[in-house]
């Protein structure tokens, strides 16, 4: 059963190390248009709850859906770009994408402003780390942030969604997934293959996220400074590895769910070890790129990553767009205050793009 917003308080309580939401009060069917939440508000993990309030009328995209226990990962989208204003075009499909396979769920845009400011106002253990690391360490940091603090999927601008994702967000707190297994074996000397952090969801107050971030402290007062390793998939991979029981309760979904094909602009080097090596790893990865071309598309594929990597290499960008140019109904932005995150519907500055929200 999804439930609006309206009139409804959601608290929470402290079970272990998780934050659950607790249904104390009954609600109007989110089914009708009106009643959609305006404005959703995360109190900081201090104050230890979760508060919507409804302040107008918006459509489906401003609403946050629950399920009928009240349980499992909150259903808002989170993606992230330095600016609202220069959004390269060829994102543009893989982002509505998002909302065309969950349109009733809330969609919410970042951008670097954004980022910092989680560090500044509720997480100011990590601030001096984050406003010392490359701009792509930060967004790393910042997704680990805002899914503690908020909850809900993260997913990078440059991720296609293929179909719904309602059942993994009903059946799990936390869920990761790996990448193909040729990239961290071809092209780093792994032997196993690496959780990428492109595509994550959580609840909030989930300890997991802290344990990231205290093990991205630790590295950077060490001296690292590579975003894979500092902030990257090695550092969550290395968390999950070891983390404390509280916080190891994850769900790892293999690539065919989220990374069903590979980075091909590395084909050069893929193709060079294929060639050159002959270890048992090696060898999977390669006969696997053989066995699946085009990549591994299952039932089970609810998503691609398309391997952009703007930070890493020329990825060509030349055309660009704001955000009221990608969607024609409205999105949510985040309110960063030392209470907690509100998130309020974005209204964009060309007014051929009003959306009314009354």
């Amino acid at each position: 059963m999804a439930l609006s917003a309206v009139g409804v308080l959601f608290t929470t309580s402290q079970v272990g190390s998780f934050v659950q939401v607790n249904q104390d009060q009954t609600a109007t069917s989110a089914t009708t248009a009106a009643g959609k939440a305006s404005r959703l508000h995360f109190r900081s993990a201090e104050e230890g709850a979760l508060q919507t309030e409804a302040n107008a009328t918006t459509n489906a995209n401003a609403s946050l859906e629950l399920s009928e226990a009240a349980t499992g990962i909150p259903r808002i989208i989170h993606q992230s770009w330095k600016t609202t204003d220069k959004i390269p075009t060829r994102f543009f499909p893989w982002m509505r994408s998002w909302l065309q396979f969950n349109p009733t769920w809330a969609y919410t845009f970042w951008t670097d402003e954004d980022n910092l400011q989680l560090f500044e106002r509720l997480y100011p253990k990590y601030l001096d780390v984050a406003k010392n690391v490359q701009m792509v360490a930060l967004a790393d940091m910042a997704r680990y942030a805002l899914l503690h603090s908020v909850g809900g999927l993260y997913i990078d601008a440059d991720f296609e969604c293929l179909k719904p994702f309602e059942e993994l967000h009903r059946d799990n707190n936390l869920f990761l997934s790996t990448e193909p297994l040729a990239h961290s074996v071809l092209l780093e000397g792994a032997t196993s293959s690496a959780l990428c952090n492109a595509l994550m969801a959580s609840v909030p107050g989930h300890p997991f996220w802290l344990q990231v971030l205290d093990n991205i402290k630790v590295k950077f007062a060490e001296g690292v400074r590579d975003p894979v390793s500092l902030t990257g998939p090695r550092i969550v991979k290395e968390t999950y590895l070891t983390a404390t029981p509280e916080a190891a309760e994850v769900i790892v979904y293999p690539p065919e769910y989220f990374y069903p094909d590979i980075a091909h602009w590395n084909s050069e080097p893929f193709d060079t070890a294929c060639r050159n090596r002959d270890d048992e790893a090696a060898k999977e990865a390669c006969e696997w790129m053989k066995k699946f071309p085009n990549g591994e598309y299952t039932d089970n594929t609810h998503a691609v990553h398309h391997w952009q990597c703007t930070w890493c290499r020329d990825a060509q960008l030349t055309e660009y767009g704001s955000l009221d140019d990608i969607f024609s109904s409205p999105v949510m932005r985040p309110n960063i205050s030392s209470t907690g995150v509100t998130l309020t519907p974005y209204i964009p500055a060309n007014s051929a793009h009003f959306w009314p929200f009354w």
